[in-house]
């Protein structure tokens, strides 16, 4: 598989992993895995929060507030949500030492497998209303996914047919492979992936936070690092969502690189063979036009999120954005100022490359390709 030169690709490289091409993939997938130096994961999935649920649930619902401040009543409404709810894809970026004489130079296999749980569960309107804006195909998941059961896994008798047991145990043994590596974990804002992956793949959810922290340790030896909270450590000023900060990394990278100072080298690897076809790119929400004439969007310019969402006729263009604050700051040698005067810092910051948009979590995490996983990793989360 010849490399791709594209660290300044913003159309990444990766393979669409269903129910079609699992099998024939499954053997490459986890000889790659097998070679990480340390992999970067995200998911989507049918519900943060619980709204609006029927009476007949009977759900007391002061158990399911996940914006709670206590950790341990936080981490049970997470399990809560994750226990009646279901993940919808996983997307994986594998990076492996490309030249062990260059620090930094790293070959990178992206992964997103589109699932399907075959578990009764919950969807929460805004989630997925808010993930098929951003391009997340809802049809072809219910075509196309990978079939498999949430924890506890039902007596394989009670499984309808055996591709379904056979494509549950696939998946379930290629994120297994990611805790047998032993090595690093790379997440952004990714408290709740991890919550909902242990429920899927792993075994039903402790009832303690404490129980299930010490059980991430235990599966991740090597530590896992969230960009978000890296990011915010760094700056706590700047924007912390995924998309400004993969983009803002991705230039000073080049400007590394121009200038002959320590870069990353990434190079995507191309698709693996057997492969269904990609599905097509969304498009970002807002406008995104690069006129002289055009202004960028403030609002989603300091939170990766806009109340007008694709009715806004400002752009949500992360690259625009980025153009406007470099041509700002140039002239005033200060911190650029989005179109309603909110100021937005331009300061550096060491971040994750994966795919897409939004943090905010009421209205549910857009779909991110797996691309966009960490590059400047310096700090942990525990």
């Amino acid at each position: 598989m010849p490399d791709n030169d594209n660290i300044g690709s913003t159309s990444a490289v990766y393979n669409d992993v269903t129910r079609d091409n699992i099998a024939p993939l499954f053997k490459d997938i986890r000889d790659i895995i097998s070679r990480a130096k340390f992999v970067a994961i995200d998911t989507e999935f049918t519900g943060l929060v619980l709204s609006n649920a029927s009476r007949l649930f009977r759900f007391n619902t002061a158990e399911w507030v996940t914006r709670a401040t206590d950790m341990k009543e936080k981490y049970k409404a997470m399990a809560n949500i994750a226990r009646t709810h279901a993940l919808l894809s996983l997307g994986v970026s594998v990076y492996s030492r490309r030249h062990v004489s260059v620090p930094g130079s790293f070959n990178v296999n992206n992964f997103n497998f589109t699932l399907q749980a075959q578990n009764s569960h919950l969807i929460n309107p805004s989630s997925v209303s808010f993930l098929a804006r951003n391009g997340f195909d809802l049809t072809r998941q219910a075509a196309k996914g990978i079939r498999f059961f949430s924890s506890p896994n039902p007596d394989p008798v009670v499984v309808k047919t055996e591709e379904i047991n056979e494509e549950g145990r696939m998946i379930r043994e290629i994120f297994l492979d990611l805790v047998r590596l032993r090595k690093p974990l790379v997440i952004h804002n990714g408290l709740f992936d991890l919550v909902y992956l242990y429920q899927s793949f792993f075994g039903p959810l402790p009832d303690t936070y404490e129980s299930f922290v010490y059980d991430l340790h235990e599966m991740f030896p090597g530590g896992i690092y969230d960009t978000k909270v890296i990011v915010e450590g760094a700056d706590p000023t700047t924007a912390s969502f995924l998309a400004y900060a993969y983009h803002k990394s991705e230039r000073i990278q080049k400007r590394r690189a121009l200038a002959d100072e320590p870069a990353l080298d990434i190079r995507l690897r191309n698709r693996l063979k057997d492969e269904s076809p990609k599905p097509s790119e969304p498009q970002p929400a807002g406008a995104s036009s690069k006129s002289g004439t055009q202004r960028y969007c403030s609002d989603f310019a300091v939170r990766g999120h806009c109340k007008l969402d694709q009715k806004c006729p400002l752009s949500h263009d992360i690259n625009f954005i980025l153009d406007c604050q470099e041509r700002e700051e140039g002239a005033t040698g200060d911190s650029a100022i989005g179109t309603s005067g909110a100021t937005i810092p331009n300061k550096p910051a060491s971040v994750a490359k994966r795919k897409r948009d939004s943090d905010d979590p009421s209205e549910g995490k857009p779909k991110r390709k797996a691309s966009e996983s960490a590059l400047d990793v310096t700090g942990v989360s525990s």
